[in-house]
């Protein structure tokens, strides 16, 4: 079975009604079945961009109590690749939580990710690999 991957921004919309991709976040995360795995970093930049936006920063918390997102990935065991990659794409620049978005999507070859972020068009996974994403049309 494929896991799903989020980034910060498809959080902020789901959980922002003013976002402009809110709708199209919704149906995404609805027609997936069982829990969409991120990272600690995409928790922290969600609360801190709801905080910022006048909403709740907890409410990215209770997505992860209501098992609608679950953290999968360990920091400590994936430092080496993290680093490599945002030295390798120092010059996009590639931010501490794509790094590990990245390193998770090689971890789980078989996934999709599903994000807002233009940037992970450019990005590759395994070096030469483009990355499975679910994002809005242009």
């Amino acid at each position: 079975m494929p896991a799903y991957l989020t980034d910060s921004g498809p959080l902020v919309a789901l959980l922002d009604r003013s976002e402009p991709h809110h709708a199209w976040v919704y149906q995404q995360f609805d027609l997936v079945r069982g829990t969409i795995w991120t990272c600690e970093g995409v928790l922290v930049e969600a609360a801190y961009l709801l905080a910022a936006a006048g909403l709740p920063p907890w409410s990215v918390l209770e997505l992860l109590d209501r098992d609608v997102i679950a953290v999968r990935f360990d920091l400590e065991s994936n430092l080496d690749r993290v680093l490599a990659l945002m030295q390798k794409y120092a010059d996009t620049p590639m931010d501490f939580v794509d790094a590990c978005l990245v390193t998770m999507t090689e971890a789980k070859r078989d996934c999709q990710l599903i994000t807002i972020d233009s940037d992970f068009r450019v990005y590759r996974r395994f070096e030469r690999q483009a990355i499975p994403l679910i994002m809005p049309l242009r």
